[in-house]
């Protein structure tokens, strides 16, 4: 994407992870400049305002996230997610789903990569998820907590009812 750089965070060995994407940017032509490794934030309040720097997030594959995709989602910030097979790789498009945001789940890595370029190049498309995402903040099933602990409550009082059958 021209005029962009991409944030890099991560708990690892701080010179391991910019050992490893520097030699992937190489590879691809990318000048190693545009690449940006954020601290260890010491902060929640950090870590948020570290997140609301971004335009998209790149979501990890085969590993989703899950509060860091819910922090993302919240903040009205628009995600590209790689779905796999496995839980772990399907957090994140759950988690969209139950928002109403199919804009950016990707089910190949061809797609993913197709959707980090279209919302990169897309602002406007970039706003009308934002604005769905805060919508959804009223509606959505993800954010509806006392909804979520009745449909848990239930689901507790089933299970004990099928173990005393």
């Amino acid at each position: 994407m021209p005029n962009s750089y991409f944030l890099i965070k991560g708990l690892s060995d701080k010179e391991s992870i910019k050992s490893f994407f520097d030699q992937i940017a190489e590879a691809e032509g990318v000048d190693g400049d545009r690449l940006r490794f954020l601290p260890d934030a010491p902060s929640e309040a950090v870590h948020r305002a570290n997140l609301g720097i971004a335009d998209v997030v790149l979501d990890t594959y085969p590993y989703n996230g899950a509060t860091t995709t819910l922090e993302t989602l919240w903040m009205g910030i628009p995600l590209v997610t790689r779905v796999g097979q496995q839980f772990a790789a399907r957090n994140s498009y759950t988690m969209m789903i139950n928002v109403g945001v199919t804009e950016g789940i990707a089910w190949t890595d061809a797609e993913y990569v197709e959707w980090g370029v279209r919302l990169g190049k897309d602002p406007a498309l970039r706003q009308q998820i934002s604005w769905q995402l805060r919508r959804s903040r009223q509606t959505a099933p993800l954010w509806n907590g006392k909804q979520f602990t009745r449909e848990m409550e239930k689901a507790y009082k089933q299970m004990w009812r099928n173990y005393c059958q």
